[in-house]
């Protein structure tokens, strides 16, 4: 499912300032709140968002107009280099619109040559190579965050970390997208030693700045941790589902590295945590499908699949203030990840639906309600409680959700990709709501 986005150009505007208050329940389709009433409770689902083209689905050359800046990248969010451009892109609030290439074949349009990620400037010109283009955004954007280098840094010490990657990570691996640096070239999963080697080598170079901060220089976010970010935090998510008990985030044992991926998602690199990473149910099920990185088989993954998600770590979901500096400069992202996977819904939900019903989940004349109703329930999720004994009546409510509800639930649980629909704490907000309405699942893209 491609929660495909409204194609609007990009408009800033000042953000509502306040959200009406709901209380958290699943009501039965028929009582649903209408549309036009959760785009009253969501404004971000109406508002001008960036353009994002699917060339998948309109294969048609796009037109642009002059000064527009353009990231071609690959479509499912698997390519850890179009995520490098991004990261920088979001990280530094350039506007920009998106054109999402198929990389899997079959799909590419017959106009588009090259890899991805490749960016259009705003003069016309084209530039590709990911870091050469993280680095070309510092010289055409000087007024944003310099990441090559951060202030007060030395570009030679970016360089230095840069060039570390290609000596730390398994030599001989596969750069696949869907599995990056996991396997040999003939199959088969690296050995856990080599692993070892990889998260103790990067473990070192994090540690080398002492009390300085969490990042490869310090204290400061730069080009650096774009390069690795992709590559970590598929580590993150997917070497706990090669070898038993191998977790990166393992502070014991990497304590510089597990403050590096607490730092990538705090309100230092709010960009990062709320849109542009994945989640440990999307990479697992990316994992476990037969491509690229495993000489074109699926690899034997661990079957516990609540171990690699605690592994991974938990994406947040309240509304603190590393979302709130996401949000405050797009008036079309939700004032809280709760929200912002209810406008999802309620901004696409004409694909939604016609997927789930394609899918046989639902039939048309259910699918519309039982979308109102997660949306509705996703935004009361959102609310604080309003007092204590509220709470009895609200777990009544929210016990007996509609036959309807639950399928749809089940069917976003198992069939979303992230951060391919939407990032990763909008996900886990509807991720919860399935676990306690319906008890989860196991995920798959």
């Amino acid at each position: 499912m491609i929660l495909t986005p409204l194609i609007a150009s990009y408009s800033p505007s000042t953000r509502p300032t306040a959200r009406p208050t709901r209380r958290a329940t699943l009501r039965c389709c028929a009582a649903a709140a209408s549309w036009p009433r959760l785009e009253e409770l969501l404004p971000s689902s109406v508002a001008a968002e960036p353009r994002v083209i699917d060339a998948a689905l309109a294969p048609s050359r796009p037109t642009f107009s002059d000064g527009t800046v353009v990231l071609y990248r690959e479509r499912n969010g698997w390519c850890p280099y179009s995520e490098r451009v991004w990261l920088a892109l979001e990280h530094k609030s350039i506007p920009f619109e998106t054109v999402l290439i198929d990389n899997t074949g079959g799909g590419r349009p017959s106009w588009y040559s090259g890899e991805t990620p490749q960016i259009r400037w705003a003069d016309g010109s084209t530039q590709k190579e990911s870091l050469d283009i993280v680095r070309a955004l510092d010289a055409k954007y000087p007024e944003t965050p310099p990441l090559w280098p951060p202030a007060g840094h030395d570009a030679a010490a970016v360089a230095e970390a840069v060039a570390a990657f290609r000596q730390t990570f398994p030599r001989g691996a596969r750069p696949s997208s869907r599995a990056a640096f996991l396997f040999q070239g003939g199959g088969g999963a690296l050995p856990r030693s080599t692993f070892e080697a990889t998260l103790d080598g990067t473990d070192e170079l994090l540690g080398r700045t002492g009390d300085d901060g969490p990042f490869f220089l310090g204290g400061a976010f730069s080009a650096a941790d774009v390069a690795w970010a992709p590559f970590l935090e598929r580590y993150a998510a997917q070497l706990p589902c090669l070898h038993s008990g191998l977790v990166p985030r393992d502070g014991a044992r990497w304590p510089h590295l597990a403050r590096w991926y607490d730092a990538m998602e705090s309100d230092a690199v709010p960009a990062y945590a709320c849109r542009v990473r994945g989640d440990a149910a999307s990479w697992r099920a990316v994992l476990a499908m037969a491509g690229f990185g495993n000489a074109g088989l699926p690899p034997e993954v661990i079957a516990d699949a609540a171990a690699a998600e605690r592994a991974f770590g938990s994406a947040r979901l309240g509304n603190g203030a590393w979302w709130e500096a996401f949000a405050a400069s797009r008036p079309h992202v939700a004032a809280s990840p709760a929200e912002e996977a209810a406008a999802r819904l309620t901004r696409n939900r004409a694909a939604v639906a016609a997927d789930a019903v394609r899918r046989g989940v639902l039939g048309e004349g259910q699918v519309d309600g039982a979308l109102r109703e997660v949306a509705e329930a996703l935004v009361a999720h959102a609310a604080e409680a309003e007092a204590a004994e509220a709470e009895a009546e609200t777990a009544a409510a929210a016990a007996t959700p509609s036959a309807e509800a639950v399928a749809l639930l089940r069917y976003l649980d198992a069939r979303m990709c992230v951060p391919r629909d939407m990032g990763a704490p909008a996900a886990a907000a509807i991720r919860s709501l399935s676990e306690a309405t319906v008890g989860g699942g196991e995920s798959s893209a």
